[in-house]
Parts: structure tokens; C-alpha cells; sequence
């Protein structure tokens, strides 16, 4: 009767929908995480003031076209531009390196984890940086 009709007016909906849409909001989670680390990231180097090494001559984020090519931030030092690339955990650092177009790109791949407070990231931002300064200035034997 009644009932039976509407039973199958309430239970219509594909059950298939709903995983995507899962997918879609731990997707934009990640995203907004990963906007989130950006934004502190940029926040802590500059926030260091005096105490930023005398070879950091500032921050700048990524023009689109570079953006593209998986550039968030451009440090600008005293030997030139350091790219860097911001991630929220090992497994995506890994996942980025590991990308056959990524192999020989020079890029500093930081592992900004949610908890890290401003000297921290700082810490760990130079320490990379002032690595790739080096590697750079190796003379090839």
C-alpha cells in the first residue's frame, strides 16, 4: 500500500554517489591543510627577523607557471633563488619526489607538520635551504 510506495521514493538515491563525495571533502581538507602550512610557512621566515641567516634576503610565493611546476615559494639568498616546496607530511614529500618530472628538478621539499610552532619551521626551513646552498656551490669534480 502507502507505505510500500514511499519506502521506495526515500531509498532511490545510487549508493555510488556517495564515495566520491567523500573523496572530494578529504580532498579539500588536505588542500585547505596544505594552503594552511603554506600560510605559516611564509608567516614563520617572516617573523624571523634578525635571526634569519645574514645570506636570506626574503620570501616570495610562486608565480602560477611556477606553481604549475610544484614551486610554492622562492627564497631569495645572497647565491640566488632557493625554490621551495611546502608538504604536510613525509608520505606527500615522498610522493612529489618520487614523480619521474621531478627527479633532476632542484627544489627544497619541506615537511611542515601541523604541530610545529614558528621557530621550528624556521629551524628546519634553514637548515634545508642553507643544504641546497651548498650542494650549489660545490665545484664539480
Amino acid at each position: 500500500g502507502m507505505k510500500q510506495k514511499n519506502f521506495w521514493r526515500n531509498h532511490k538515491i545510487p549508493p555510488k554517489t556517495n564515495h566520491h563525495r567523500v573523496f572530494k571533502i578529504l580532498e579539500n581538507i588536505q588542500k585547505s591543510r596544505g594552503f594552511q602550512n603554506e600560510e605559516r610557512f611564509m608567516r614563520a621566515i617572516e617573523n624571523g627577523n634578525g635571526n634569519n641567516p645574514n645570506w636570506y634576503n626574503g620570501v616570495s610565493k610562486a608565480t602560477t607557471e611556477q606553481d604549475q611546476r610544484g614551486i610554492d615559494f622562492i627564497i631569495h639568498t645572497s647565491f640566488g633563488n632557493i625554490f621551495v616546496q611546502i608538504k604536510s607530511s613525509e608520505m606527500g614529500a615522498k610522493k612529489f619526489l618520487n614523480k619521474p618530472r621531478n627527479q633532476n628538478f632542484r627544489i627544497v621539499v619541506l615537511v611542515i607538520k601541523n604541530d610545529y610552532d614558528e621557530e621550528n619551521i624556521r629551524s628546519i626551513s634553514f637548515t634545508a635551504i642553507q643544504a641546497e646552498i651548498d650542494f650549489n656551490r660545490k665545484p664539480f669534480c
